[in-house]
């Protein structure tokens, strides 16, 4: 029988994930053997998380927070091994570097969990582990136009500077309009001649339509300009349409 706060925290949050659609208060002590009192305040620090919702009446059920870090915790894997034969694919058709990247609710930022390189000379490097922060370039936009209204908020909130170009970001209104474009049009476009990159990325979803990352490519502005963007852009996001749909069947 668990003891401490913490550890019956733990104990209500694997029953919960284990347990029916919907629950009652006494029915989720009668489970733990804990008394109602000390599982009522334990919930109520559940709900104020989102790791559990309040049903109807005087029910409860689990929480579309702990909806979303489960499918990311397990999609995590199968992303980057269903990914690779897509990324590949860019690769061999555009010959420019393609990224796949998984978001990080607890770092507020994406990282690069897999990289095809091009054969390219003239190319990036693009480390696997790498840290992508989301007010900038189209990796980080293409998740951030994605992310609930409070947690992208949050995010422009504490961006001050580019991490490249050291300059400001661009305005709220400016962000806003970009991030409405990018939900229209299904992908984000960089462009920055002055430190000669370029890149194309499109988001990836989850099975409850959460946002898991995004898909790319990367490349130096000058050869952007040779590629067509129509067909480049159509080429990305229709990879990660299916990376999002293998992830969708594979979590089903």
């Amino acid at each position: 029988m668990p003891r401490g706060a913490a550890d019956r925290l733990a104990y209500l949050l694997k029953l919960v994930a284990a347990g029916p659609p919907q629950f009652t208060l006494g029915e989720l002590a009668a489970d733990a053997e804990l008394p109602a009192s000390s599982v009522h305040r334990l919930l109520q620090a559940l709900v104020r998380s989102g790791l559990v919702e309040r049903g109807q009446g005087q029910t409860y059920r689990p929480g579309r927070e702990l909806h979303r870090l489960a499918s990311q915790l397990v999609a995590r894997f199968d992303l980057i091994r269903c990914a690779r034969p897509l990324l590949e694919s860019l690769v061999a058709q555009w010959h420019e570097t393609a990224v796949l990247c998984t978001y990080s609710p607890a770092l507020r930022a994406a990282i690069i969990a897999d990289v095809v390189m091009t054969r390219h000379p003239l190319r990036f490097a693009v480390e696997r582990g790498g840290e992508i922060q989301l007010p900038w370039g189209s990796l980080g936009h293409a998740i951030l136009a994605f992310l609930p209204q409070g947690d992208a908020e949050a995010i422009m909130r504490e961006a001050t500077v580019g991490p490249l170009s050291g300059r400001p970001r661009s305005s709220r209104i400016e962000m806003e309009a970009e991030l409405r474009h990018i939900r229209e049009r299904g992908f984000a476009r960089y462009f920055d001649p002055r430190y000669d990159i370029a890149g194309i990325a499109a988001p990836v979803f989850g099975t409850f339509g959460e946002i898991l990352g995004c898909l790319g490519v990367t490349m130096p502005s000058k050869r952007y300009q040779l590629h067509l963007e129509d067909d480049l852009a159509a080429a990305v996001r229709e990879s990660a349409v299916a990376l999002s749909e293998m992830a969708a069947i594979s979590h089903s």
